[in-house]
Parts: structure tokens; sequence; C-alpha cells
């Protein structure tokens, strides 16, 4: 009997000890309620990821990408370009890196299916160009590399969300 602070008299309480199938049961219960968790949050997160802006950068851009595509080629000066045709998929975040020689203004342009411009590089002079897009929907995209000034070698790649 235990003494409580009324002066009263109290039973001791008795402690039911839980099996070892019962603790593992709980803690099946327990680990099953994290995975649950786990993966609404891995749901959750891309799917809050908004078509942001013209080459807006996003909080969800720090997941990896993977290469998908890489070219090297020329432009010969002011005026000239260089398109390149393919198809992106439509909700999966696309990351395009254009690499610009020194001295020369480039710019990468992506336009979808109708012609519409989706995204733009909006740097000046010789600075390379990283430009994000997530496409509503899956089709042919036109992405067009121009020379605003100077010549020489860019490296274009494409990575893909994983």
């Amino acid at each position: 009997m235990r003494l409580l602070g009324n002066g009263s008299l109290r039973p001791p309480r008795r402690v039911r000890r839980q099996t070892h199938s019962e603790v593992l049961q709980k803690l099946k219960r327990n680990l099953l309620a994290v995975l649950v968790v786990a993966v609404l949050a891995a749901v959750a997160v891309p799917a809050a990821a908004y078509i942001g802006p013209l080459g807006s950068v996003q909080l969800s851009d720090l997941n990896p990408f993977v290469l998908v595509y890489e070219d090297t080629d020329w432009l010969s000066g002011p005026g000239d370009s260089w398109t390149y045709r393919g198809t992106l998929t439509g909700g999966v975040r696309h990351k395009f890196q254009l690499t610009v020689p020194f001295g020369a203004d480039f710019d990468i342009k992506i336009y979808d299916e109708n012609g519409n411009l989706v995204a733009k590089g909006t740097k000046t002079g010789s600075a390379n160009e990283t430009v994000y897009v997530t496409p509503r929907w899956t089709g042919p995209f036109r992405i067009v590399v121009y020379s605003y000034s100077g010549s020489g070698f860019y490296t274009l790649k494409l990575f893909k969300r994983l």
C-alpha cells in the first residue's frame, strides 16, 4: 500500500508485462506509421513544386538530375543559331545548361509545340546559362541556341529530374 498526499492509502497498481510478440506488434505498427509518413512526404514534396516564372529556381531543384543529352557545336557570329528538337516529359523538371565561350553572348530559348516561348536564358555577356523547365504535358519542344555577339564553341547539356 502507498500513502497518498491526503493521508489515504491506495493499493499498488499492477503492471502487466508485455509479451515478446506484443512488443514486436507495437514496433511493427510504429514502423509502418513512420513508413507511411515518409511515403506521403516523398509524394507531397514534389507535388508541391509549381511551374514557376521563366527561368526561376526553386528549392526542389536540389533533387538530383541525370544527364540525358550533351552536344558541343559552333556558332559563327551574331545572328547565327542552332536548333534542337526533342520530346520533353510532362510533369518532370528539366535543366538546360549552356556553356558559352569567353567574350560571346549566347542565349537559349525553349519553345513548345505551338511555338510559345516556355523558358529562356536571361544572362548577358559571356555568362553561362541555366534554364529550368517543367512542361505541363509530354510533347515536342524546340530549343534554340542563338548568338547575340561573338563566335565559338558552346556546350548544351540537358538534365532530367530523377
